[in-house]
């Protein structure tokens, strides 16, 4: 699966893009009935782990997956952050497109991460497949805000004795861990984010739809079923000049990597206003320690909701691009 020496050494010269995983198993090929779920949680902790190898000299590629799969929206999280690109292999006319239109823009393109996803310090020496403790953590960074993958793989994996993949049930229960803004590598890739003196940093739950204020070094427990995820979008708390007004973008909350769709952020405290750059469509939200007096998309005034120190907003599609302006004005 482009891991002999022949790809390495000779294939990489031509090609920047290679699988860091085995293939995606939609079922046990061994006729194991719980393959179905155990192996989904091998590919993803396998992928992840051979990106810290592999990433340093290609592009990693997480493989496909089927949008119908009992464990799609479980692998769709993890492609919509791994930073490289996603396909799927649905059966002509079996797709689930509600899912699909959480990974991919009206136009077909995707919110491709600006790094590749790697495991969390944390988890680098643990075993997130049949220890029963230990979640699998990822993380990635967007143009202006990082993503924590959480995800509990555990229930089976590789069996030294027997030499083969095989499931771990006694293992396969609720999971919790802890996590906070220092487990992303701010300072990675080709655009790092700088983090100096932020003192609060906002982290939205793609999954449990909610927002919670975290200082760097605060805790935040998650507790997750097995085969379950929660994507964490972690956005650094902004001041705006002049006053006491704090903010931090999220996203489009529609899409999975929804920091992924902001493409510019600007502010101007003498007039008070923050003016993000999205692209795509739905459900913008933003983090605002004051209500806004007003909310325009490309221009023109909207509706908004302020409720639980969030600001939604709703963004059409505006254009053949998919960008559009929205400004908050205090």
């Amino acid at each position: 699966m482009e891991q002999c020496n022949d790809f390495m050494f000779l294939g990489t010269e031509a090609i920047c893009l290679g699988r860091v995983g085995d293939d995606f198993w939609c079922t046990d090929p061994s006729g194991d009935p719980n393959g179905t779920f155990w192996l989904q949680g091998c590919h993803m902790v396998h992928c992840a782990y051979n990106s810290l190898w592999m990433g340093n000299f290609i592009h990693p590629d997480w493989d496909m997956f089927q949008s119908t799969h009992p464990c799609a929206a479980f692998h769709a999280a993890s492609r919509a952050i791994s930073g490289g690109p996603i396909y799927v292999s649905d059966s002509v006319g079996k797709h689930n497109f509600d899912l699909l239109k959480r990974l991919v823009l009206p136009d077909g393109s995707i919110l491709r991460c600006e790094y590749y996803a790697l495991p969390t310090r944390g988890c680098l020496f643990e075993d997130p497949l049949h220890d029963g403790k230990t979640m699998l953590k990822i993380w990635n960074l967007n143009r202006y805000t990082g993503v924590i993958g959480v995800f509990n793989c555990q229930g089976g994996g590789w069996c030294r004795e027997s030499r083969c993949n095989k499931c771990a049930a006694e293992f396969s229960h609720r999971v919790t861990t802890k996590t906070n803004p220092k487990d992303i590598e701010w300072k990675s890739g080709k655009n790092p984010i700088s983090v100096e003196g932020v003192q609060v940093f906002a982290l939205y739950f793609s999954e449990a739809k909610k927002l919670v204020l975290s200082k760097p070094t605060d805790n935040v427990e998650i507790a997750l079923e097995p085969f379950n995820f929660e994507l964490i979008t972690v956005s650094p708390v902004k001041i705006l000049p002049g006053n006491s007004i704090q903010f931090a973008p999220i996203g489009l909350v529609n899409m999975l990597n929804c920091g992924g769709t902001i493409q510019s952020v600007a502010y101007d405290g003498s007039q008070s206003w923050v003016r993000i750059g999205v692209r795509g469509a739905g459900e913008m939200k933003m983090y605002a320690s004051e209500k806004p007096r007003a909310c325009k998309v490309d221009e023109n005034d909207v509706a908004f909701n302020y409720e639980g120190l969030v600001v939604v907003v709703h963004v059409p599609w505006s254009s053949q691009s998919g960008l559009s302006t929205v400004e908050y004005w205090f």
